[in-house]
């Protein structure tokens, strides 16, 4: 397992950096950036979790919040903040094994991963704070949408998810209508439908039909995807992952980040085993 430093690492090595060797501090936190020396966060569910369509609808749609990140950047010395350079997410995961499509082994898949940003409307102080991650905890059954989970959870207390800057729908989406357009916002057909991906990042599809047993293959899949920032511009992943382009940057202080489970269209299932993230701050 590469080292990862601690704050304590950091502060040290700024130090030594600094009056040691007498470099000036912008240089020590270039250094410091360039040598990806940085502080990881980790946020962990390995919880299993299964969305799968019980009464084999046309219509079936689910959304489960899978982890909630709370966006906190605390001043680590006078007038500095920490800033996030890079988040890892980790996920273990499989479909239903099985289509009737001609996809066996695509990404064009209807069951996958995305994550939002959930922003409060007004500041919000530690009592709300704390109801939301108490409504977030006993949230463990899937709506239709992303905007029903969120308005269900913390809408009453001025909670939204944020519009991704990009008004181009994500290639990943693109394989089938069903993936581009939401399910009745609400569950009240009378609301207008949205558009999927409007307000969220597209992070990982379910490689399709992967196996039909357990014992033949790698059935459980584990996927990594990594975004990075306008200060650290990378990305990795495979065919099937989303780039979060402006994810990082869009985030603002008070936001927290939900990652959800998705799976759409008659028949598709989303077997979630774990999801870990991993938040790589400068200090």
């Amino acid at each position: 397992m590469p080292f990862a430093p601690r704050r304590r690492d950091v502060h040290r090595t700024r130090a030594l950096l600094h009056y040691r060797l007498g470099l000036p501090n912008e240089l020590v936190l270039d250094i410091l950036d360039k040598a990806r020396y940085w502080v990881e966060v980790k946020h962990v569910n390995d919880q299993t979790s299964i969305l799968l369509d019980e009464e084999f609808s046309d219509d079936f749609s689910a959304a489960l919040p899978m982890l909630r990140i709370v966006i906190d950047r605390p001043e680590i010395a006078h007038r500095e903040t920490s800033k996030l350079r890079e988040i890892e997410f980790l996920i273990v995961s499989h479909d239903q094994g099985w289509t009737t499509e001609d996809t066996i082994g695509t990404f064009n898949t209807s069951s996958w991963f995305e994550v939002s940003i959930v922003r409060p409307l007004s500041p919000q102080d530690h009592i709300i704070n704390n109801m939301v991650a108490d409504s977030f905890d006993d949230h463990d059954y899937p709506k239709s949408n992303i905007h029903t989970v969120i308005d269900d959870m913390c809408g009453n207390v001025g909670f939204r998810n944020a519009l991704r800057p990009s008004s181009t729908t994500e290639p990943q989406r693109l394989h089938c209508d069903e993936m581009q357009a939401m399910t009745f916002l609400h569950d009240d057909p009378s609301r207008p439908m949205g558009i999927e991906g409007q307000h969220a990042w597209y992070l990982q599809g379910n490689e399709v039909a992967r196996a039909v047993s357990i014992f033949e293959g790698d059935y459980i899949r584990r996927y990594r995807v990594v975004w990075g920032c306008k200060d650290n511009p990378t990305w990795e992943g495979n065919e099937g992952a989303g780039r979060g382009d402006d994810f990082i940057d869009s985030l603002k202080h008070g936001d927290w980040i939900c990652v959800w489970a998705r799976a759409k269209r008659r028949g598709w299932e989303n077997h979630v085993h774990g999801i870990r993230v991993t938040m790589r701050y400068t200090v």
